[in-house]
């Protein structure tokens, strides 16, 4: 196959596969109406995707990786911003919001698939995508914990530590859910984080600062 022609015929797959993940979820979701509404063989479908779940991937992987790469970078400048850190020190909010404002712009620009992975990926490899995220966060906000608690190392975080860190990673994760299932578009999710935002932020320094 030519190239205009392959990258014609992969983009009118990913739009009919969008469509299909979209209406039905992936797992009654048909490979033959997909071809069907591309205007595609199979056999085209298979010369380009390995499988369903391949095809799925095509789907959502762009804006799932754009939304990872936008976290981990917020992360890694969050955790160097540590080195000068000391208990009881004023920290700079405004990078954290811009970093949620920006998670959500991401979530929005691509809501539709975004919607997929939340609420139609059983039975992908990315049924557990949600689950995944927040297992991400946990790991940041275990890292941030201990060293703004005053922690030595993780080995001095308690098991009720642990307890509370891996709940509010997984309460942040809701939130941007919820947003994302429970506002019309961006401008409203936006303003809609503000509180969200101020909820998170101060349920964090209420437990880093508990003695």
């Amino acid at each position: 196959m030519g190239n205009d022609n392959s990258k014609e015929t992969i983009e009118n797959l990913l739009k009919s596969a969008k469509k299909e993940f979209a209406e039905k979820g992936y797992m009654k979701a048909s490979l033959r109406n997909i071809c069907r509404e591309a205007g595609v063989t199979t056999g085209a479908l298979y010369f380009f995707f390995k499988d369903k779940d391949d095809l799925f991937r095509g789907v959502v992987g762009g804006p799932l990786m754009e939304l990872r790469t936008c976290l981990e970078r917020h992360m890694s400048e969050e955790l160097k911003e540590l080195d000068n850190y000391t208990p009881g020190m004023d920290v700079n909010l405004e990078d954290d919001m811009a970093a949620a404002a920006e998670a959500v712009k991401i979530l929005f620009k691509h809501k539709e698939v975004f919607e997929i992975l939340i609420t139609k990926a059983q039975g992908s490899s990315l049924e557990n995508v949600v689950d995944d995220i927040a297992d991400l966060m946990n790991k940041h906000y275990t890292d941030m914990f201990w060293n703004m608690k005053g922690y030595s190392s993780k080995k001095q975080m308690t098991k009720e530590d642990k307890f509370i860190v891996h709940w509010m990673a997984h309460n942040q994760v809701d939130i941007f859910v919820h947003l994302l299932t429970h506002c019309k578009n961006e401008k409203e999710g936006l303003k809609q984080l503000k509180g969200m935002f101020a909820y998170i932020i101060g349920g964090w320094f209420g437990v880093i600062n508990n003695a």
